[in-house]
């Protein structure tokens, strides 16, 4: 590891996807958390390859290299740089792996000079399924899923149809097919995505799946383009394929290695220091409680379709739930 000199380390993890985690993880855990993104994940002397991405070893960083990549912390973390094996990976894959990883170890993710905590925002559940799944196969399921809607809101979904207190909205245009809404849940089904490395393991014969994104029914609709996004979009899920490779992560490769480091970045990290000091009020708390349940209830959802309808549930991120909790922050911490 010559090249981890205090030189070139923090230009190095500056340009690309990294984990910045508070913790050394085990080389068995941080090898599971992977799995969970790509069950073919596999160890390559001390790397980890997955998903065409390779996880290096953790390497601890003290407060004057975390001071030149800008992360307010004062006692240490240790890093985990994804590098791309080759082309870059489809879908973003190695940027939502790093997010992914510190996720679920209760870390930050860092690309391209932006430290991201990644539980301020888990996203939406997703199911990845073979094919659109027709009304009268899925209707049943949510109807048990789902807390029931009294009503059709005419305005919203004038061709909306209330079946067992489910609100079915026939699209058929574009990339989404069908919308199903409850009282406080929506469930979009979208078609026409790559395989993500999870779906690929068990769907091979695939060139394309369906997938179903469950939110919450009272956010505001999102613009049209939205809907070609696998998940929120690159700094919240796992993009779509079909998306070119933007400015920010062309350089995420393993090619990246010159040091960028300059000063131009420390206002927006003087930002996330100020809002890791803050001391969250009784309200705050209250909000986090009720944002964590609602998030568990559509986790839920989401398992109850993989289950049914042989599908497989994932987090924004395309990694794999197996439980409703699977999708809260800092499990394998």
């Amino acid at each position: 590891m010559s090249w981890f000199s205090k030189l070139l380390l923090p230009g190095r993890l500056r340009t690309g996807p990294t984990a910045l985690l508070p913790a050394r993880p085990d080389p068995k855990t941080l090898l599971a958390v992977a799995q969970l993104a790509d069950p073919e994940a596999r160890t390559d002397g001390d790397d980890i390859l997955a998903g065409g991405s390779r996880i290096q070893p953790p390497v601890e960083l003290t407060a004057d290299v975390l001071a030149k990549l800008g992360v307010p912390d004062d006692d240490g973390l240790w890093a985990c740089r994804i590098a791309a094996e080759g082309p870059l990976p489809v879908d973003f894959f190695d940027k939502s792996l790093a997010e992914g990883i510190a996720y679920r170890l209760g870390g930050w993710s860092l690309c391209q000079g932006e430290p991201l905590d990644p539980a301020e925002d888990a996203g939406d559940p997703l199911v990845y399924l073979p094919a659109v799944p027709e009304p009268e196969e899925i209707l049943p399921v949510l109807s048990e899923a789902l807390r029931h809607a009294e009503a059709v809101d005419a305005e919203r979904w004038p061709e909306g149809e209330l079946i067992e207190g489910v609100v079915h909205v026939p699209v058929r245009g574009g990339r989404v097919a069908d919308v199903y809404a409850g009282a406080d849940v929506l469930v979009t089904i979208e078609e026409g995505h790559r395989l993500p490395p999870a779906a690929q393991t068990r769907w091979p014969y695939l060139t394309e799946i369906a997938i179903a994104r469950v939110s919450p029914v009272a956010r505001t609709e999102e613009p049209e383009g939205e809907d070609a996004d696998l998940a929120d979009g690159p700094a919240e899920g796992v993009p779509d394929a079909d998306a070119a490779p933007g400015p920010l992560d062309a350089a995420s490769g393993a090619d990246a290695d010159t040091d960028t480091d300059t000063d131009t970045d420390t206002g927006s990290d003087t930002d996330a220091g100020s809002d890791a000091e803050d001391v969250p009020s009784g309200n705050d708390a209250e909000g986090a409680d009720e944002v964590r349940a609602a998030l568990l209830v559509r986790a839920a959802v989401a398992v109850t379709l993989a289950n049914a309808l042989r599908g497989i549930a994932a987090d924004s991120r395309g990694f794999q739930l197996a439980e409703p909790a699977d999708v809260l922050p800092g499990g394998y911490a």
